[in-house]
């Protein structure tokens, strides 16, 4: 007899015996999607791919929302509701690097600001001493705020390290670079290289086994497309359905369908859209002065 793992839980097929002990096993290939002909519909959980080579991140990959039932009845008049598939590099670049980035500048502030309580200086909030350090050299501000000896060199540290750290950077890697030479050139740097480095990538591997609710990690969006993706629930795109290609085309499109994630997975993502967007209570000044618009406009067409 072979018992067969739920294939969207494992990608391994356990063989049992007729004795019911456990035999080989046989690795599947796995992947959250599923591949669809030209017959099938457009449906929720599809995979769009931009049609441009050089679509932004955000449009490059989509992924379709808007629900069957709406597709089924003409209810989204043509309008498609998706949210972007980003490439995973991308989106730690994008959406993780600067959380991390806020994280490692207090305690580089919380330095200069212990050491600025007791100088004879005007109070400067935090923003403006991370203003101050990318427009002038550390040495220079030191010495406009007159600081001596040990005082000075940790100062000057801190502003290095925040300034290192607010760098533009274009890629990954180099938002990794960046945050890790801050750290060991910065006030109270961390005694190794390592341990700088496990810091951000620690944050960063979170992101895949923990994501925040508004993204969740794909291994592959579709045939050759393996590489790992975010889906980002808080961004949509919009896209008119006549301009997505579900095969071969020769009109003018500006998408094509690649693949639909398989169910589990289409529903996870929706859920997660749907609570990210779920209904907040608004103040009661806010509902009075819309009622007043709805009863204006009224008296408009009396």
């Amino acid at each position: 007899m072979r018992l067969v793992e739920d294939p969207i839980k494992s990608d391994t097929v356990a063989a049992l015996e007729p004795n019911g002990v456990e035999g080989r096993t046989v690795d599947e290939p796995f992947a959250e999607y599923r591949e669809v002909g030209v017959a099938d519909p457009l449906r929720q959980g599809d995979v769009l791919e931009a049609v441009d080579p050089d679509a932004t991140m955000w449009q490059r990959h989509l992924l379709v929302m808007t629900a069957d039932c709406d597709f089924a009845y003409a209810k989204h008049q043509g309008r498609v509701t998706c949210v972007p598939l980003l490439a995973a590099e991308e989106y730690l670049s994008e959406m993780q690097i600067p959380k991390i980035r806020e994280q490692l500048v207090k305690p580089q502030l919380k330095a200069i600001r212990q050491i600025l309580a007791k100088a004879p200086v005007p109070t400067i909030s935090d923003r403006r001493l991370r203003e101050w350090a990318s427009e002038e050299a550390p040495a220079d501000i030191v010495k406009m705020l007159d600081l001596q000896q040990t005082d000075a060199q940790k100062v000057m540290a801190a502003l290095e390290a925040i300034r290192m750290m607010d760098l533009p950077v274009n890629t990954l890697k180099e938002g990794v670079g960046l945050l890790v030479e801050a750290q060991l050139i910065g006030a109270s740097p961390p005694k190794k290289r390592d341990n700088a480095v496990k810091k951000v990538v620690d944050h960063l591997r979170g992101s895949y086994a923990q994501p925040p609710g508004d993204a969740l990690f794909l291994t592959a969006i579709g045939p050759g497309q393996d590489a790992g993706y975010f889906a980002y629930l808080r961004h949509i795109e919009p896209v008119w359905e006549p301009e997505i290609s579900l095969g071969p085309s020769h009109r003018e499109v500006v998408y094509r369908r690649i693949s639909r994630m398989r169910d589990r997975f289409a529903h996870a993502l929706v859920q997660r859209f749907a609570m990210v967007f779920m209904s907040i209570g608004l103040p009661e000044q806010y509902e009075e002065l819309r009622d007043l618009h709805a009863e204006i406009l009224g008296d408009n067409f009396a």
